[in-house]
C-alpha cells in the first residue's frame, strides 16, 4: 500500500465516494475534550510506599508516569501492608500497571529446606501469582517488568529471575515453561488460569501454591463466572448454576487448591487454622466487579470478609441505586461513541426481529461474485499461509468491513483497534481489509510494529500510513494502547458475551477502556446492519450513552 500523500488524498476521496449505502445513529455532534483535573492531591510513588530506587527505574523506563494516579496511590500502599484487596475503578485508571508496581516491591520469598542433618539450603519461591484472561495482556505486564528492570541498574538482574509468563501456546508451557520454572523460580509468575493447572497436572511439585505470598485475579469478572443473584430461581437458572458447579473453571480450580474452601468449615475450624496455615493475599482487580461476583468471595466462598480494602472510584451503573456513579467517567466524558449502519445498495426495511443475531456465520454474506480459481501464497503479518480466501466466500460481512475501512480512511491518524467476534478468524478479517486497501495486522504484543511498539509509549506523531490492529473480543481486555484513538467494532456479535446480558454490556465498557484512557479522548465505532439496530441502541440506552455524529461522515 502506497503511503504518499496524493495516494492518501486519492484513497479518502475514494471512500467519498462509497458512503452512500452508510447511515449514522446520531444527533448533533458535542465536544468531548473537557477539562480534567484531580480532585485530590496525588502523591509520589516514594509516597505511596515504593522503594526510590524502583520509583526511579519507573520514571527513567516510562518518562510520561510523573505520578501515580489516585486509585494507584491506594492500592499500592494497601497491597505493600499485606491486605486483600477488591479493586474497582474505570477502565484506564492503571490498576493493572499499579498492580505491577507493589509486587515488585514486595520482599522475595525464601524458604530454607533441610537437605541432611545439619545441613539446609535457601530456596526462593515465587511470590506472587498473577493471574489474568489471556496472553496479550500477560505480555504486556511482563513487558512492562522487563522495562523496569532494565533500566533498574547498569547490569540488571535476568528477567527470568523477576518475572515469567506462562501461557497455553500449543504445548509451550508444559515444554518450555516447566522446566524454567523449575530451574529458576521466579518473583512474580504471570499466568493464565488454564496453563497453572496444566503444569501442576504434569508436575505437582514445579511450585507450591500454599507458599505463595500474593495471589491477583486481574479481569476477575472475565476468569469467575457468575450468574446474576436471582431471588425467584427457574429452571434455566438452575441448570446454568449446575453447569458451573460441574464445570467451574480453570480460576475456581485454581482458587480451592490455593484457600481450600473455607465455606465448610465451622467457624472453629476457620479461627484454629490461623496459626498454622499460611494464607496467600488475595487481590481482585476489575472495572467491572458486579454483585453477584462479590456474593461468591463473600458469602458462597467465603474467601473474603470486612477487612478487605475495597478500592473504588468511577463504577459503571447498571441496575440499582447501591453502585457508586460519577460524572468523571471517561466512557461519557472523554470518549465520544458512533453508530454506523452499513446496508446493500437497495436498502431493505428493518428488521425487529425480536430477539439479537447469535450466529455471526448466519448473518454473514458475501458480496463477490467472481472468485479466483488459484492458490497462492499469502503474507499475513510476516507469516506465509497456503490460503484458499481467494476462491471462498468471506464469511465476514463485507458491507460491515468496507464501512470500517472507509471511517478509517477518514478518521483515523495514527493507530485504531477493529474488534471482531470470538469466532471470527483474525487472518481472514486481516485478509480482507488488505484488499480493500487498509494497512491491516493481527494485534500481536511480542511482534513490535503489531502492538509491541504501543505499549505505554507517547502519543506518537500523525502518520501518512496508519495501522489498524485487529483482535477478537475475548483476547483486548487490560490491553492499554495510550496512543490509540479509535476503537471499531464489526457488528454486535462481537458484543454478546455468552448469553448473559449484563456480560454483554461490561464487554462494551471494556472495549471501549481501550481509549480514553487517562482522560485523553477517543472514539468507539460500532458498525452494525440492519437487524443489529434495536440491540446496539438498547446497550447505549440501558449505559445511558448518546451516540453522535462522526465529523468524517459530514457530507451524510
Amino acid at each position: 500500500m502506497k503511503s504518499s500523500l496524493s495516494t492518501s488524498i486519492f484513497r479518502k476521496r475514494q471512500w467519498r465516494r462509497r458512503l452512500q449505502n452508510i447511515r449514522l445513529i446520531s444527533q448533533a455532534t458535542e465536544d468531548y475534550l473537557h477539562d480534567y483535573s484531580h480532585s485530590k492531591p496525588i502523591l509520589t510513588f516514594e509516597d505511596a510506599g515504593l522503594r526510590p530506587p524502583l520509583a526511579q527505574a519507573i520514571y527513567t523506563a516510562f518518562p510520561n508516569v510523573k505520578t501515580p494516579t489516585e486509585i494507584q496511590s491506594s492500592l499500592i500502599s494497601n497491597v505493600l501492608e499485606g491486605k486483600d484487596v477488591i479493586l474497582q475503578d474505570e477502565t484506564g485508571s492503571g490498576k493493572s500497571f499499579g498492580l505491577i508496581l507493589a509486587l515488585l516491591n514486595k520482599p522475595r520469598m525464601v524458604f530454607t529446606d533441610d537437605l541432611i542433618a545439619d545441613r539446609a539450603s535457601d530456596r526462593p519461591a515465587i511470590t506472587s501469582l498473577v493471574l489474568v484472561p489471556h496472553r496479550d495482556l500477560a505480555f504486556q505486564m511482563l513487558h512492562w517488568i522487563d522495562s523496569i528492570t532494565q533500566a533498574s541498574d547498569i547490569n540488571p538482574p535476568s528477567l527470568a529471575s523477576i518475572a515469567q509468563v506462562l501461557v497455553r501456546e500449543g504445548r509451550r508451557h508444559i515444554s518450555e515453561g516447566l522446566p524454567l520454572i523449575r530451574n529458576e523460580p521466579p518473583h512474580i509468575l504471570i499466568a493464565t488460569p488454564a496453563s497453572v493447572v496444566e503444569v501442576l497436572q504434569k508436575d505437582p511439585n514445579a511450585f507450591r501454591l500454599r507458599e505463595l505470598s500474593t495471589v491477583v485475579l486481574d479481569e476477575v469478572d472475565y476468569m469467575i463466572e457468575t450468574l446474576p443473584l436471582n431471588h425467584k430461581p427457574n429452571k434455566r437458572h438452575a441448570h446454568k448454576m449446575n453447569q458451573l458447579r460441574i464445570h467451574p473453571g480453570p480460576a475456581r480450580i485454581l482458587l480451592d487448591q490455593i484457600y481450600g474452601d473455607p465455606s465448610k468449615l465451622s467457624a472453629e475450624s476457620r479461627e484454629s487454622l490461623v496459626d498454622t496455615y499460611h494464607r496467600p493475599q488475595l487481590i481482585l482487580s476489575s472495572a467491572t466487579i458486579r454483585r453477584q461476583l462479590k456474593h461468591y468471595f463473600f458469602s458462597e466462598k467465603q474467601l473474603l470478609n470486612k477487612n478487605v480494602a475495597k478500592l473504588r472510584r468511577s463504577v459503571m451503573r447498571l441496575h440499582g441505586q447501591d453502585e457508586l456513579v460519577t460524572d468523571e467517567l471517561a466512557i461519557r466524558s472523554m470518549i465520544s461513541h458512533h453508530v454506523l449502519v452499513a446496508s446493500e445498495a437497495n436498502s431493505r426495511p428493518m428488521d425487529t426481529t425480536s430477539s439479537p443475531p447469535i450466529d455471526s456465520n448466519a448473518a454473514s454474506r458475501s458480496i463477490g461474485t467472481e472468485l479466483a480459481i488459484r492458490f497462492f501464497l499469502l503474507q499475513i503479518d510476516g507469516t506465509i499461509f497456503s490460503t484458499e480466501f481467494s476462491m471462498t466466500p468471506s464469511p465476514l460481512n463485507q458491507d460491515l468491513l468496507e464501512a470500517v475501512a472507509a471511517a478509517f480512511a477518514l478518521d483515523v491518524p495514527s493507530v485504531a483497534l477493529l474488534v471482531i467476534p470470538p469466532s471470527a478468524s483474525v487472518h481472514r478479517a486481516v485478509y480482507d481489509l488488505r484488499e480493500m486497501g487498509v494497512d491491516a495486522l493481527g494485534m500481536d504484543l511480542l511482534v513490535q510494529d503489531r502492538g509491541r511498539s504501543y505499549l505505554l509509549q507517547a502519543d506518537k506523531a500523525h502518520k501518512a500510513n496508519p495501522k489498524l490492529l485487529v483482535c477478537t473480543s475475548s483476547s483486548i481486555r487490560g490491553v492499554d494502547f495510550p496512543s490509540l484513538t479509535h476503537v471499531f467494532i464489526l457488528g454486535y456479535e462481537a458484543l454478546i458475551a455468552k448469553d448473559n446480558w449484563t456480560l454483554t454490556l461490561d464487554t462494551y465498557i471494556h472495549l471501549c477502556g481501550r481509549v480514553g484512557r487517562f482522560k485523553k479522548p477517543g472514539k468507539v465505532i460500532t458498525v452494525v446492519d440492519d437487524k443489529a439496530v434495536p440491540w446496539i441502541e438498547k446497550v447505549l440506552h440501558t449505559l445511558d450513552i448518546t451516540p453522535v455524529q462522526l465529523n468524517a461522515f459530514g457530507l451524510l
